[in-house]
């Protein structure tokens, strides 16, 4: 939660961003100066935001070992002044309520082999990129580098998925742990799309595969009224309760795309086709 000057409470993170980038649009900014990099940033936070926090709750409530682990955390962060007796209520609780939501969000067991592919090919993406490179669009962090910490973060500590990325790309671990204070990194953006790293078309290609045709897929069973969206993501069959928020996200992306400057969508057009992006994007 931001307390904004106007006195106003805000708490989605991705506007949060945006509006404090208006107030404050010559300090530090998170966002690449180039309009092209700067969508493809959004829609690769927008893709960890709101995809691969899937990861992070599957792995968290699908055992009882990192549902204690996480869950403990949780609750003893947020009432700190709580004996070890009345704690284990609260976490005993709070595990329940989690683990009956993870439907709502796609965290199935019918799911899990779709959800568990995505995590490790994450952590394949990054592995070899952050041995060469600091940040997805240069040498500061953006709004997507922030977006992939944001659930990284969380996994890098859960007993399960911490297992895995220690395994599976331990310097992608120790990336994690460095965006966790930038506060004296002053670097530069990259000039163009041809300087782009492979991570960054290899994160599109995921955005291509599972995020996006879940995004179309989520949006046409809410418009046709059917409450489950069923959709072949990867070869597998997935299907959750729609989503109503991330048909919002869905209309952004979409907005987002509509709206760049005609060269700035044209640079794109190559790039996002080859990842499969473009068919979701263009109405």
């Amino acid at each position: 939660v931001v307390q904004f000057p106007d006195g106003e409470y805000r708490t989605d993170s991705s506007p949060i961003i945006h509006d404090l980038e208006k107030l404050h649009p010559t300090t530090r900014s998170v966002i690449p100066a180039d309009p092209a990099q700067a969508f493809l940033s959004d829609l690769i936070e927008d893709m960890a935001d709101e995809w691969l926090t899937k990861c992070l709750f599957h792995y968290r409530f699908s055992s009882s070992s990192d549902s204690r682990s996480g869950a403990s955390w949780v609750i003893d962060d947020t009432y700190p002044a709580t004996t070890t007796a009345e704690l284990t209520p609260l976490v005993a609780a709070f595990i329940e309520r989690q683990v009956a939501r993870m439907p709502l969000v796609g965290c199935t067991p019918a799911n899990a082999p779709i959800i568990e592919l995505f995590y490790v090919t994450v952590l394949d993406i990054l592995e070899p990129f952050v041995a060469t490179d600091q940040f997805l669009f240069g040498t500061r962090p953006s709004l997507a580098d922030f977006g992939l910490y944001g659930q990284l973060n969380t996994l890098a500590r859960d007993p399960t998925p911490m297992a895995i990325m220690r395994e599976r790309a331990p310097r992608t671990e120790h990336w994690v742990r460095r965006l966790d204070d930038l506060s004296g990194v002053n670097g530069k953006w990259l000039t163009g799309l041809n300087d782009l790293s492979p991570a960054v078309d290899e994160l599109l290609g995921l955005a291509g595969r599972f995020y996006l045709p879940f995004l179309n897929a989520n949006a046409q069973s809410i418009d046709v009224g059917d409450p489950a969206v069923k959709v072949v993501l990867d070869g597998h069959a997935y299907t959750q309760p729609v989503y109503r928020y991330q048909a919002k996200c869905y209309d952004y992306l979409l907005r987002r795309f509509d709206g760049l400057p005609d060269e700035a969508r044209e640079r794109l057009r190559p790039l996002l086709d080859k990842a499969n992006c473009l068919p979701y994007l263009t109405r």
